[in-house]
């Protein structure tokens, strides 16, 4: 019996042991798709929270140069003078280490970071539309989940596409800038030359990870599109997720130049569609962030 009781013994202890093998592997591989899931959510999160910190730093400062030109009657030297004069506890520093600049003081103060809003209109632009999405006005949501998040405009593409117009059918020649932020999905699209309908007619400029990570412009006719015009793949090693990106889709007569961060990546020529609107796009469960409309002309 003793023997018995020992074996019996031996057995539960064995069974209340460590994990085996397969246990193990299977708990590391668990770990590594966790893993694989969370940092870039994680990524993407940080810089959502760096962006927003430095939208915070620019709206403080601008509506220091506000109060500072009406109380001296003029324009600051820069933000050292806010500080010394008291309009600023201190000298604002972007997050993301990105680099503050004027676009203007005066009516409205505005102030550009190379990183996160450096859409910067010339004193020889004519500015067409501008948004800094602290309302929903000039903007028509034709479909789709939009929303104002922290001085953005958000859209989830959980509900199929998610289509949204702004301008006038009239516009011919114009820049569209915006920055733009993917953290889901198979990309976003920016609609230029448009009708501004809920299907759509006119161009659309992709950041399309789900076109095997490219830069592509469609034309799109009663909201289908049609076979690209225009692609270029993205560089090795392009940061697709998690990070903003300054996004100018220009044309000008039949001449189209889509830049990214400053560097051109898109230059083709095309004249089916003369004048139109600007808009967003979102689809298959892509969330994306757009901040600092700017339409030029």
């Amino acid at each position: 019996m003793s023997k018995g009781g020992e074996g019996l013994s031996e057995r539960g202890l064995r069974s209340r042991g460590g994990f085996t093998l397969l246990e193990l592997m299977v708990v590391i591989a668990l770990i590594g798709v966790l893993t694989t899931i969370a940092v870039p959510l994680m990524k993407a999160y940080l810089e959502r929270a760096r962006a927003t910190t430095c939208l915070g730093n620019r709206y403080a400062a601008e509506r220091a140069e506000a109060a500072f030109n009406l109380d001296r009657a003029r324009e600051s030297a820069g933000l050292d003078e806010l500080v010394r004069a008291g309009f600023l506890a201190k000298e604002p520093q972007c997050p993301s280490g990105g680099v503050y600049a004027w676009v203007q003081k005066s009516p409205q103060p505005i102030l550009a970071c190379s990183i996160h809003y450096a859409a910067v209109a010339q004193p020889s632009e004519n500015v067409l539309f501008s948004s800094s999405f602290d309302n929903m006005g000039g903007l028509k949501a034709n479909s789709g989940d939009w929303a104002l998040v922290d001085g953005a405009l958000r859209s989830l593409g959980k509900k199929g596409e998610a289509r949204l117009a702004f301008g006038d059918k009239a516009w011919t020649d114009y820049e569209i800038r915006t920055t733009a932020t993917l953290t889901a999905g198979n990309g976003y699209g920016i609609y230029y030359r448009s009708d501004g309908k809920k299907d759509v007619t006119g161009y659309i400029f992709q950041y399309d990870p789900g076109f095997g990570n490219a830069f592509i412009v469609r034309k799109v006719i009663d909201g289908k599109e049609q076979y690209p015009i225009a692609r270029a793949p993205m560089p090795a090693g392009f940061p697709v997720y998690g990070q903003s990106h300054q996004v100018s889709v220009a044309v000008k007569g039949d001449q189209h130049v889509i830049t990214v961060d400053g560097t051109k990546v898109l230059e083709f020529k095309d004249s089916t569609f003369p004048s139109g609107m600007g808009g967003f796009r979102t689809w298959d469960n892509s969330e994306v962030y757009f901040d600092n409309l700017r339409v030029v002309q």
